[in-house]
């Protein structure tokens, strides 16, 4: 019988590759999704900074500095895997979460895997994905960020759960002055899996992050819970 399943889908995947073949988001062969010539061409961020401030910093740490400014900062801070202003991360980001193209999420998942085995020698995490809410999860049919997640607790072989849910169906933040975006998500999230995260270093993961106030929003809700520290890993940072 397995055999029989694998001949079909062996036979299904031909017929879409016949029908509907497959184009290169970066340059539009005909092949892959993301060939390789357009996959060395994404911008990998090699040197991390305050998510704030700009300023060099380890493991994208946010400085002391912005720290005494903030004072509802709980979030360690942010890695930052990608630019996404050059190559074709933006692309790649837009088609999986508007286009539906989840393979993507693997690629995605791969660039946060190599930043966090660069960043941090001991990766004690747990893994956990920015919540959707679930009118909006049933409309698109799938929170990309929990794709992600799932690809980076597998690679790195890290415990990882959906520890956390988006209790009201918030804005975009994207769409909002800078000034409303910490009131709409304020209460926001809570924490439905205490057990997990309880007493570990979460690596919060997203797809990307603009000014870092819904992974901060998340990891109040995690630290609430009773995490011992929350950084935030993204794929890229749309400033």
């Amino acid at each position: 019988m397995s055999n029989i399943y694998s001949g079909f889908n062996k036979i299904y995947t031909f017929l879409l590759d016949l029908f509907f073949p497959v184009k290169c988001l970066g340059c539009g062969q005909y092949g892959e999704i993301i060939c390789l010539p357009c996959a060395k061409e994404i911008a990998k961020i090699k040197t991390l900074t305050c998510p704030d401030c700009g300023r060099i910093s380890e493991c994208g740490r946010y400085c002391k500095a912005c720290k005494n400014r903030q004072k509802d900062l709980v979030l360690s801070g942010v890695v930052v895997s990608a630019r996404y202003d050059a190559g074709p991360v933006k692309e790649m980001i837009h088609h999986l979460k508007y286009s539906g193209f989840v393979s993507l999420s693997d690629h995605l998942g791969e660039l946060i895997c190599q930043q966090i085995i660069t960043q941090f020698r001991n990766s004690d995490f747990v893994v956990v994905p920015v919540p959707l809410h679930i009118s909006r999860k049933n409309r698109r049919g799938f929170n990309q960020s929990e794709l992600i997640a799932k690809y980076v607790s597998n690679k790195l072989h890290l415990p990882g759960g959906d520890a956390l849910i988006r209790q009201r169906d918030t804005k975009p933040q994207v769409e909002l002055p800078r000034a409303k975006r910490l009131t709409n998500l304020e209460n926001a999230f809570s924490c439905q899996d205490p057990d997990l995260i309880l007493g570990r270093r979460v690596l919060l993961v997203d797809d990307v992050a603009t000014t870092g106030a819904t992974l901060n929003e998340c990891a109040k809700a995690l630290k609430d819970a009773g995490a011992r520290e929350v950084w935030g890993a993204v794929v890229a940072k749309n400033i």
